[in-house]
């Protein structure tokens, strides 16, 4: 959309809902990035060599995300269950199409979750073993 591929909407759409020509373009941008970047957070859990930020404040910044991932998952639920759409996903073969499609996406927050955990569990025992700072081991 940013690059100024249609994607299946008319010029006017695209300028008057989308603001494309126009701040739609950083906004599409952006997010795509943002969303990248979330795409390689666990990797900060799952590898050792480089470390942005104190394994305590890490472990608290990814239980954070966690805990808003898995409560995102939970309200698109709830729209998915309460809100009645007018489009053409009203057919029964449509609706079970766009569940089996969508239904992996549903496993992030729980797998975020457990890479989440894990680390968490690794740095608690890493701590214990570890000398404290001025007292030789």
């Amino acid at each position: 959309m940013a690059a100024g591929v249609h994607v299946g909407y008319d010029d006017r759409v695209l300028r008057e809902v989308f603001g494309i020509p126009g701040w739609g373009i950083a906004y599409v941008v952006g997010l795509s990035v943002l969303i990248e970047v979330a795409a390689l957070f666990p990797l900060l859990l799952v590898s050792d060599r480089w470390r942005p930020l104190p394994p305590r404040r890490l472990a608290a910044l990814a239980w954070t995300a966690s805990g808003v991932l898995v409560l995102l998952a939970l309200w698109q639920l709830v729209v998915a269950f309460t809100v009645e759409s007018r489009t053409y996903m009203d057919s029964g073969a449509a609706q079970t199409v766009w569940w089996i499609v969508f239904a992996p996406l549903f496993a992030i927050p729980a797998l975020m979750t457990a890479v989440t955990w894990s680390y968490t569990k690794r740095h608690r025992a890493g701590d214990r073993d570890a000398p404290t700072p001025g007292r030789s081991a």
